[in-house]
């Protein structure tokens, strides 16, 4: 996504820069509008794409904040680990059983930093970790 982002911001900058040279030398007027305009579109889409459609999986390093073994609505079980660096972000591992949550949950101490890794859920706009890689 990074690099479609790049390529997409290099597109935007040439239609523009096209857009206006063409408008400057007044050569092809109609060109370089629809380039400038088609150019700027594609350019706030391009900043809007990174705003609406987060990284969808991933491995981070976090500082652990808090964590804790809730009940779900449906009977599931859920960990759930906030972490300090991104202002109370949360992390949820779900299981059928209390037990597994709670083991999971062990695993982690408050104050330590992890390495995990996540996939973010688009639907129900949570991050769900799937794994803790190692300890640092």
């Amino acid at each position: 996504m990074y690099i479609f982002g790049l390529i997409l911001f290099a597109i935007s900058f040439g239609l523009i820069g096209f857009g206006v040279f063409t408008t400057l030398v007044r050569s092809e007027k109609k060109k370089g509008r629809i380039a400038l305009v088609v150019g700027t579109l594609l350019l706030i889409t391009t900043f809007v794409m990174y705003t609406y459609m987060p990284q969808a999986s991933g491995e981070d390093r976090i500082t652990v904040e808090s964590v804790a073994v809730t009940e779900d609505g449906e009977g599931a079980y859920r960990c759930s680990v906030t972490e300090q660096d991104y202002d109370g972000l949360t992390y949820h591992y779900e299981t059928a059983s209390e037990e597994d949550a709670e083991a999971f949950c062990g695993q982690l101490e408050v104050g330590e930093r992890y390495l995990i890794s996540f996939e973010y859920d688009l639907d129900t706009e949570e991050y769900t970790l799937v794994e803790i890689k190692g300890q640092e």
